[in-house]
């Protein structure tokens, strides 16, 4: 029988191997790549679990962590809300706990819980037993990334999330001595609803790869996972903690806003020939408009056009939604690296004139704040406020206008 504890130790030191030069990778990212907001993604996991139930993880003899791993695969749809359907396999032992053994209970043969040795059965002390619970978690996790919640850490790399599962559990269980792993029962498949929470803290390694850590609790509906007779515990769930490592399937959009004009074709020069050879001065006037030089007309330089971002009335915070506009930006200015733009704010007509000017210039303010937090310098950015516009309809007149200011 293959050594469950060797096979629990490989898959954890495989699992922290592919990790490992993943995070010293880390130093040499770009510090100019973000998260993914939106798209596919799959991912492996591996952890482990503790089962509590009458027996449990943590004995009377010792703790018994287990492992398990998986894989996973989901869409985010936003900064905020991911889902995701996963599989995973893992094995876990448990043990009598304290006050079992201290009452000197027995298990027969017949799957009883005695008080004492029975004549004629075999029998066995709680503490010389464990449970050998083989598991499969087979289901659909709700992720929400607590720091998608605030403008400030909507973009970061991190992300916090509470993670409520739904899960068809399965387990089958043998029981076995604690001295020689002999099995003294064995168990056949039994089927759980387990549901429950994880919490995630996860970091975007690169734009394709994040690495991350989990941990939460799964109770089990349903019969003990431990096989023993209900007696006193009444728990039956498992705590499992790990690490992830999940890829984006979905590439980076990369919006170039720059169009460029068609230059203007240049005009051919006519060319006149003639026969006769008996007007000489005609000949000259045409040799001479042969080889006069028609200038080329100038190509127009490219036009930049730079997304409007829009607020809601009276405020001067991003609205999430105008996120990917701002994003769109970004990436101009950081394809562009010597373009320097001006950023315009606008009001509506509602308020005093004191009172849209210094809206509208905080406004101008806070686009110019974003961008220099995702690494464009302050001195390529003009933020000015002009006040109400009264040629515009409330809705689109509460905005910022970004523009290049090289032109």
């Amino acid at each position: 029988m293959t050594n469950y504890s060797t096979i629990r130790n490989k898959l954890l030191i495989a699992i922290l191997a592919s990790a490992l030069p993943l995070s010293i990778t880390k130093a040499a990212v770009d510090k100019d790549v973000l998260a993914h907001s939106q798209g596919w993604y799959v991912g492996v996991e591996g952890g482990m679990p503790f089962g509590f139930s009458t027996f449990s993880s943590f004995g009377h003899d010792k703790t018994h962590p287990g492992w398990a791993a998986g894989l996973y695969g989901g869409y985010r749809f936003n900064h905020i809300f991911s889902a995701e359907l996963s599989a995973k396999y893992g094995e876990v032992n448990l043990s009598a706990q304290d006050c079992c053994v201290e009452r000197n209970y027995w298990l027969g043969s017949d799957g009883v819980l005695y008080k004492a040795g029975v004549l004629g059965m075999d029998s066995w002390e709680y503490a010389q037993l464990k449970s050998h619970v083989r598991m499969g978690w087979y289901g659909a996790r709700l992720n929400v990334n607590i720091l998608g919640l605030f403008h400030k850490t909507a973009n970061s790399r991190w992300e916090v999330a509470l993670s409520p599962h739904l899960y068809a559990v399965s387990t089958k269980t043998d029981i076995q001595t604690i001295a020689d792993d002999a099995k003294v029962l064995r168990g056949s498949t039994r089927w759980h609803l387990g549901y429950g929470a994880d919490v995630q803290v996860g970091y975007q390694l690169t734009s394709c790869l994040k690495l991350g850590i989990y941990s939460g609790l799964t109770r089990l509906t349903g019969e003990r996972m431990d096989a023993m007779p209900e007696h006193l515990h009444k728990n039956n769930f498992v705590w499992q903690s790990g690490i992830r490592l999940g890829i984006n399937l979905t590439k980076a959009k990369k919006n170039k806003n720059v169009q460029q004009a068609s230059p203007t074709p240049q005009p051919e020069t006519q060319q006149r020939e003639t026969t006769t050879q008996e007007n000489v001065k005609q000949q000259e006037t045409v040799g001479k408009a042969e080889t006069k030089a028609v200038e080329p007309a100038v190509a127009e330089q490219p036009k930049v056009t730079l997304p409007v971002i829009y607020f809601h009335f009276n405020s001067t915070a991003i609205n999430p939604k105008e996120e990917s506009k701002l994003n769109d930006i970004l990436q101009m200015l950081k394809e562009n690296p010597d373009m320097k733009v001006a950023v315009t704010g606008w009001c509506d007509t509602k308020g005093s004139v004191a009172v849209n000017k210094r809206i509208s210039r905080q406004r101008a303010e806070a686009v110019k704040a974003w961008l220099v937090k995702n690494g464009i310098e302050a001195s390529r950015i003009t933020a000015t406020g002009n006040g109400s516009d009264d040629s515009q309809d409330a809705d689109k007149a509460r905005r910022v206008e970004t523009k290049d200011n090289n032109k």
